[in-house]
């Protein structure tokens, strides 16, 4: 059996059909987080991704390419990872959601309800949070899970308020900390997800 010889050209060849995929990929989830996927569908999915942006750079430049040629696989590098973020971009905008759910693909890019809606509230947006035991507290949410698998089971809220016996609002601190696995139900001081628009 002969051996396999790869040269410089050769080698690039092989990442030119890879790697602005994998870009691709990075830039997207730049915007939209998710959970780790095994090495073989990231790599299918590289290759796939990457082959319209290397027919789409190669008829926009003239002459032949190669993947020694530095301006070349610097173009290629970061138009996939544009063209990446600039997916996650669109895909988030709420006609490309009505489109997609026309199309009955209903599935959301944000990997949590708090990726979902609480991320995007304003920065006055607040929430009312009831607990299970029957206790209310009152925030501006900043921070929560953002996919399922990324081990965050709390929300993080700023000037944060508890409901006390008499039923007035009192401060308890400037953060607050609420463990998901107590709470209840949440309600919004506004509609973050542009679906009432």
């Amino acid at each position: 059996m002969a051996d396999v010889v790869l040269d410089a050209n050769a080698v690039g060849q092989v990442i030119t059909y890879v790697a602005p995929g994998f870009l691709a990929r990075l830039g997207y989830r730049a915007r939209y987080s998710g959970p780790e996927r095994p090495a073989g569908e990231v790599l299918i999915i590289a290759v796939v991704a990457s082959l319209p942006l290397v027919a789409l750079l190669g008829a926009l430049l003239p002459g032949a390419q190669k993947a020694t040629q530095l301006g070349y696989v610097s173009l290629l590098m970061a138009l996939g990872l544009v063209v990446g973020y600039l997916a996650a971009l669109a895909r988030g905008r709420p006609r490309t959601r009505r489109l997609l759910g026309k199309l009955d693909y209903r599935l959301e890019p944000e990997g949590t309800i708090y990726a979902q809606t609480l991320k995007h509230m304003s920065d006055e947006g607040s929430v009312v949070i009831e607990l299970k035991d029957g206790r209310r507290v009152w925030g501006a949410p900043r921070s929560g899970p953002q996919t399922k698998e990324d081990g965050v089971a709390e929300l993080y809220l700023t000037f944060p308020q508890a409901e006390d016996a008499s039923g007035d609002w009192v401060s308890v601190g400037e953060g607050l900390i609420v463990p998901l696995a107590e709470v209840s139900t949440i309600a919004l001081s506004e509609e973050p997800t542009g679906a009432s628009g």
